[in-house]
């Protein structure tokens, strides 16, 4: 009956668990959404202004992702994962200050370190190295974290917020969830067996990184994740936002939040089993085209069916992402450098995740509606659909390698 686990199991278990309760720290990036309508109300700025946050955010985020992985290898995991932790309560005590434009921009900086010591490219490294028959299952459990903790922290933050105000939500939030994780990020940094005796679980041929930035896939790979991160950014960013302007309460907005973000975390460990079973570039061309349908759903939303189809697209599309993407590198470019690679493709992070944003609140702000973003989005994720046709396995392709079976 647990045959399906694989590998899955005793320590290992355990680890990936520790991973899940470290990947819940990315769930405070859900909360930007419903702070928006709070604090441009609150203090007199546009959403445009609000949006540029993301630039500092994103950009940081997405250069520690670029170099976390080598970071890693030198300070090691559990080094980084507490370093991550520690700085969210930090970042997020400054946002619930902020009285000026630069301290939002500052409190984003910091908390995009702290988003690259807890995000994918660690937890990715982590999970390859403890498993191999069933790392897509790993990754499903560790990575469904950030949508479970999206399912009820745009909730609380509300709660906290009709209790009292948004500084006030802010404050609480940011004790609570370091407090749950640190010890978590201690136990999820221990020694994996491939750096034990005995260990084989990063054996394999490979693709160093200059090596791979050399191939064609790494490109389309890079531009394709570029698409995704603007059209993710742009639409997370505004989604809470989309749904009070069509007339929602702040709590049934959240509440949609929520669903579209838990549904596809819970939907992860699916993901995951799947994705074991089938070949990584079939299950991200399906991935992809769940992404490129949602964007064309929200031309007719709040309306139903649409809204219903879009919330399970949306959400299965972005949480699929998650596990399916760093399984295609591991299969194109070999698994023992995932995490080099992985981390230096996210540097996509500092521009295509804030340029989704800002063009999409600078649009509102002059049109008074997202409708033409929307356009945007469909453009994006129809190309990084298509350019999938272009992907290979490079890593059999090098003169003198192995194929990875």
């Amino acid at each position: 009956m647990t045959a399906w686990l694989g590998d899955l199991r005793g320590r290992a278990a355990g680890i990936v668990f520790a991973c899940f309760v470290c990947q819940l720290g990315l769930g405070y990036m859900y909360l930007f959404g419903p702070l928006l309508p709070e604090v441009t109300t609150d203090l007199g700025w546009s959403r445009a202004q609000f949006a540029a946050a993301r630039w500092f955010y994103f950009g940081i985020l997405g250069g520690g992702l670029a170099v976390v992985g080598h970071v890693t290898a030198r300070v090691g995991e559990r080094a980084v994962l507490l370093a991550g932790t520690l700085l969210i309560a930090v970042s997020f005590l400054l946002l619930a200050q902020i009285s000026e434009l630069w301290h939002l921009y500052a409190a984003n900086a910091l908390f995009g370190v702290a988003m690259a010591g807890l995000g994918d490219v660690v937890i990715a490294g982590i999970v390859t190295n403890w498993l191999r028959e069933s790392r897509g299952l790993g990754f499903g459990f560790a990575f469904a974290a950030s949508n479970v903790a999206g399912l009820f922290m745009p909730r609380a933050f509300a709660a906290l917020t009709d209790a009292g105000d948004w500084r006030s939500a802010l404050f609480t939030l940011a004790f609570v969830g370091p407090v749950i994780i640190l010890p978590f990020a201690w136990f999820a940094g221990a020694a994996p067996p491939s750096r034990q005796a005995g260990g084989v679980v990063s054996e394999g041929a490979a693709l160093e990184f200059g090596e791979a930035v050399r191939t064609r896939s790494f490109w389309v790979l890079l531009a394709g994740l570029s698409a995704y991160f603007f059209f993710f950014v742009g639409m997370n960013d505004a989604f809470v936002a989309t749904f009070l302007d069509a007339g929602m309460s702040r709590g049934d907005a959240a509440a949609l939040y929520s669903l579209a973000v838990g549904a596809g975390g819970l939907s992860k460990i699916g993901v995951g089993l799947v994705a074991d079973r089938v070949a990584p570039q079939l299950a991200l061309r399906f991935d992809f085209a769940l992404l490129a349908a949602s964007s064309l759903l929200l031309f007719f939303l709040p309306a139903q069916p649409f809204l219903a189809l879009f919330l399970l697209s949306y959400g299965l599309g972005v949480a699929a992402r998650d596990v399916v993407f760093p399984l295609v590198v591991g299969d194109v470019f070999g698994e023992r450098t995932v995490p080099r690679i992985y981390g230096a493709m996210s540097i996509s992070l500092m521009f295509a995740g804030p340029l989704g944003s800002q063009l999409t609140q600078a649009i509102y702000d002059r049109t008074g509606s997202y409708e033409s973003a929307y356009t945007l989005y469909a453009i994006a994720t129809m190309a990084m659909l298509g350019s999938l046709v272009l992907v290979r396995r490079e890593v059999g392709r090098r003169p003198g390698s192995e194929r990875v079976s």
